[in-house]
């Protein structure tokens, strides 16, 4: 998920006046902003639009004064540069456009990120007849254009819904294509082909041990564990190109905020491909029982929503540890305890 960043411009700047924004402001303007962001995700969604924004020149962050936000350490304010008059920033492309463009772009009232980007595009239509080039990934072809392999990272890209979409902007014009990034996973048995269902995980300690304690069962529930890296659930995309077929696909992540945001993301990913999805029920029924430690403290009505997707057995604990400032990671279930739920009790257990 990103921001369009000439619009988060406006919202932050709509008179050109330039000037510091504290960085709950811009938070305030991140959530507003479409596509509508979950609280939980709002802290790392602020730094990475920060990052782009600072990358293309719209804003400069405080360097030496930070503030905590989560799980998050962000600037505490940016610096926005004074800009012209609003009727002297936008102005249309004023160059002869290819056909492809000129349809739908010669008059298009442009900032100047926009006649950028739009205008790179167009010098490259010219170059290229029309595109006539082997296709390429997106961050290289936005190398090529823009100079910048990050611009066609955000969904929409550089320039925002104005230039891109059906009819306009799009990767098929511009001969590339966005490849996720692969998915990391590991069968539970020496023999993979069998459709089966599969555990996903959030962080890289939980995938090892449950691969150690399935990997001791003969007739494992599950027949891989899968590990998405945080909120990076791009590579879910890939279920479908596993070398089994993926029945069901259940989600184990941390217990707070950000943990119970990425779980119902990975979920939908997975549904979005075609595969049904669920929490890893037994598994969060005992993280729910383990020590936690101090967190981020949820409104009521936050919380409720949060814990809507875990099983309904644990709804009302885990709401009450978010409403009282509390979390449980993930890596909170040892081998020890993963064993008592999962081993085959006429098997030895892992060392």
């Amino acid at each position: 998920m990103s921001i369009d960043l000439d619009q988060l411009l406006v919202r932050l700047d709509p008179g050109g006046r330039g000037g510091r924004r504290h960085i709950d402001d811009v938070a305030v303007a991140v959530r507003e902003a479409p596509p509508h962001t979950d609280g939980a995700d709002v802290p790392e969604l602020v730094r990475e639009t920060i990052d782009q924004g600072q990358r293309q020149g719209l804003w400069t962050a405080a360097r030496t004064t930070t503030v905590q936000r989560g799980r998050i350490v962000l600037p505490k304010t940016i610096t926005l540069p004074r800009r012209a008059a609003s009727a002297d920033r936008l102005r249309p492309a004023g160059v002869p456009l290819r056909d492809e463009l000129a349809s739908w772009a010669a008059n298009l009232l442009l900032s100047t990120a926009q006649r950028q980007v739009l205008l790179a595009v167009n010098d490259w239509l010219r170059r290229t007849n029309g595109g006539d080039v082997p296709a390429a990934e997106a961050a290289e072809r936005a190398y090529e254009l823009l100079g910048d392999e990050k611009a066609f990272d955000s969904t929409p890209p550089r320039g925002g819904a104005a230039l891109w979409g059906p009819g306009r902007l799009t990767f098929d014009l511009l001969r590339c294509h966005r490849t996720p990034t692969p998915l990391t996973w590991e069968p539970t048995t020496a023999v993979v082909g069998t459709p089966g269902p599969i555990v996903c995980v959030e962080n890289h300690a939980t995938f090892r041990t449950l691969l150690r304690v399935l990997r001791t069962d003969n007739h494992p529930q599950w027949a891989a564990v899968a590990w998405v890296q945080g909120r990076n659930t791009a590579p879910l995309e890939a279920l479908r190109t596993l070398p089994f077929t993926v029945t069901r696909f259940d989600y184990l992540g941390d217990l707070d905020p950000a943990g119970l945001a990425i779980a119902a993301t990975a979920c939908a990913v997975a549904e979005r491909v075609g595969t049904p999805a669920q929490p890893a029920e037994r598994l969060w029924e005992l993280l729910v029982r383990q020590p936690h430690r101090p967190g981020p403290t949820v409104a009521e009505a936050e919380a409720r929503r949060l814990v809507e997707w875990l099983p309904a057995s644990i709804r009302n604990d885990a709401q009450a540890l978010l409403t009282s400032g509390r979390r449980v990671p993930q890596e909170a279930l040892r081998l020890e305890f993963l064993v008592e739920v999962l081993a085959p009790p006429s098997q030895d257990r892992p060392a």
